[in-house]
């Protein structure tokens, strides 16, 4: 079975200067910031940052290779639909992206199809763009879920919708033009608040206005991100209808009666979502929508849908059966991708060295590595083993992404006028934040052991202490809490000895990140002010960027994790205290360390106290 994502976005690597094509602003153009990557501009305000994937046929096939997804069906970002330009510019518009998005499918080796665009204010030029865009070779239109105040039931919707039907054509519905903007200025809750809304109101003014009633049942139409709110409110929505004369509307039918009628995409991120999805739509009304190359789409097309523990049969069709029928390709054979040719029905049998899981993990030494002192071995040493090795196996991948978080600020302040890196540091700064909040979850799992069952091997593990991890003191040490006198602890161990030397001398997460602010201008500091001056300026930076939010929200995304990444920092700390004196109460801790007592000094380390200085200037 193909596996085919209906809703997935693309622009041209270049278009014409609209603004100055037809002579008024703000219309969307592209600017290059480096090799593969641009950002999207409305006039002169920053809009998204894309990449290659967008324009590059190539990038895309060997990202929809990665993925195992055999055809992409291609659609315009919403913020070109022009609906609210004059006609002969929206109309304009569209033909230039439509014939755009045919030249880019035309070098997708058959694996790339397309859906245009139309200027949906003018009914008649909205049909006439349609037919010509069908003859041309395009599977159908995306439009939006309103235009201006009507709403898809408007009557004149309903003829273009008509004139679908009769075309033969597939719609797409994607939220556009966000309802109470004002109300929701922050946090990208217009995508993550106003489109669900504003498609759950798409399919319900098709419902009870009638739309569905007067349509042929041919029409094949699908409205993106799930349907929205719609699935999850339908039960109130039929509620209004049976109880409240009022709710009617215009349909002939209770709403439930209408989910035959249309399609919804899989782009709900979670699977107790898509499982309620299914249940409320049926099997054969879902189909896989990724919106990518965006960053709020599914980075792995189709792994939610692969992942889940939904029947094979129902996967296959929501994967790629159901767009078949969706996009009248029934009929058409569909080209695979490389991971499909590849990968036969049948599991992988190794052959000779070939890797295997086992293999590529080292499972055989892994299991290896846990090595009780304990003799005759107590049941629990295991666990306590395992446990603080996996610390530091997440101490490791944690030094991994923050080192990369330090190239990626090292970049921005380069490169003060770039979006990339700042996004890229944010972005690990959360899988930072989330590996962390496991290591204060793994407390619990220790938890579990009885202090007696922890005294009955401890005397074993002397002068062995957690106090020793060189790499939770790497740790400190690259995110800026750096002590000289530490090092003492690990000249026994001479590679990590030199290895905490390194990272003394390197600059820190907390000076690259304020080496950056200063260098796109944020921070300003007198070259003989003290320490506490110093201080004081890096806080006021960092309350300038939150009292400009709306310029400056991928830096406040990154504040925003450095923040969190403190607070469970400190939280691990406290369950460290908290499980010791559980265990061993204020005894002197394993190796000679004082125990709880010195662990309760370690609380009030912050590894950005700026950060936590600028939320007490916030209120003043």
């Amino acid at each position: 079975m193909p596996v085919i994502d209906i809703h997935n976005h693309f622009f041209p690597r270049t278009w014409p200067d609209l603004a100055a094509r037809y002579g008024t602003p703000d219309w969307p153009w592209i600017k290059h910031t480096e090799a593969g990557k641009a950002d999207i501009m409305l006039g002169d305000r920053f809009f998204r940052s894309i990449y290659s994937a967008c324009w590059d046929p190539e990038v895309r096939l060997n990202e929809m290779d990665r993925d195992g997804v055999d055809m992409q069906v291609l659609s315009a970002t919403p913020v070109l639909f022009a609906y609210e330009r004059p006609v002969e510019h929206a109309l304009d518009c569209a033909m230039l992206f439509n014939d755009a998005a045919l030249e880019l499918c035309a070098r997708g080796k058959g694996r790339l199809k397309s859906l245009c665009q139309v200027p949906l204010q003018d009914i008649d030029a909205s049909c006439k763009e349609l037919s010509r865009c069908m003859r041309a070779g395009h599977l159908g239109v995306q439009i939006g879920n309103h235009v201006g105040e009507k709403n898809l039931d408007d009557p004149g919707i309903v003829t273009f919708l008509h004139h679908c039907a009769n075309e033969g054509a597939a719609v797409l519905v994607h939220p556009w033009d966000m309802l109470a903007p004002q109300r929701m200025p922050k946090y990208m809750m217009p995508w993550t608040v106003g489109m669900p809304a504003e498609t759950q109101l798409g399919i319900v003014a098709m419902i009870l206005g009638g739309a569905f009633d007067k349509l042929p049942s041919k029409l094949r139409i699908c409205f993106a991100h799930g349907g929205g709110s719609f699935a999850f409110l339908l039960g109130r929505l039929e509620n209004a209808w049976h109880h409240h004369p009022v709710a009617h509307g215009l349909c002939a039918l209770p709403p439930s009666h209408y989910l035959n009628r249309f399609y919804v995409d899989s782009a709900v991120f979670d699977e107790r979502a898509l499982q309620f999805l299914i249940a409320t739509m049926g099997a054969e009304r879902v189909l896989l929508g990724s919106d990518y190359p965006f960053p709020l789409g599914e980075h792995r097309v189709g792994t939610l849908i692969r992942s889940s523990s939904l029947a094979s049969q129902t996967k296959d069709r929501v994967l790629g059966g159901n767009a078949a029928t969706y996009l009248a390709l029934e009929s058409e054979k569909i080209p695979m991708s490389a991971t499909a040719k590849a990968t036969p029905s049948a599991p992988i049998v190794p052959q000779g060295e070939q890797l295997t899981y086992s293999s590529y993990l080292k499972v055989p030494e892994l299991l290896k590595l846990q090595q009780p002192q304990s003799s005759p071995q107590h049941h629990d040493e295991l666990l306590f083993i395992i446990v603080h090795q996996t610390y530091e196996l997440w101490f490791r991948e944690l030094l991994h992404d923050l080192d990369a978080v330090v190239a990626n600020l090292h970049g921005a302040a380069t490169n003060p006028g770039s979006h990339d890196e700042v996004y890229e540091a944010a972005r690990l700064l959360r899988r930072c934040t989330e590996i962390t909040r496991v290591l204060v979850e793994q407390f619990t799992i220790l938890e579990t052991m009885l202090p007696t069952h922890f005294l009955a091997f401890r005397g074993k593990l002397e002068p062995a202490s957690g106090f020793q991890s060189e790499q939770f003191r790497e740790l400190e040490f690259l995110c800026g809490l750096k002590d000289e006198k530490m090092l003492r602890y690990h000249r026994p161990t001479p590679e990590a000895h030199a290895q905490l030397e390194r990272r003394l001398r390197e600059p820190s997460l907390h000076d690259v990140f304020f080496d950056a602010l200063r260098a796109r201008g944020s921070l300003q500091v007198d070259v003989n002010a003290s320490d506490r001056e110093r201080f004081e300026a890096r806080a006021r930076a960092v309350l300038s960027l939150y009292r400009d939010e709306r310029s400056h929200r991928d830096w406040i995304d990154v504040c925003e994790r450095l923040t969190e990444f403190d607070e469970l920092v400190v939280s691990w700390r406290l369950r460290h205290v908290q499980l010791v004196e559980r265990v061993i109460g204020v005894r002197m801790g394993t190796g000679g360390s004082a125990g709880s007592s010195y662990l309760k000094l370690t609380l009030d380390k912050k590894f950005f106290p700026e950060l936590w200085e600028a939320r007490t200037l916030l209120t003043q």
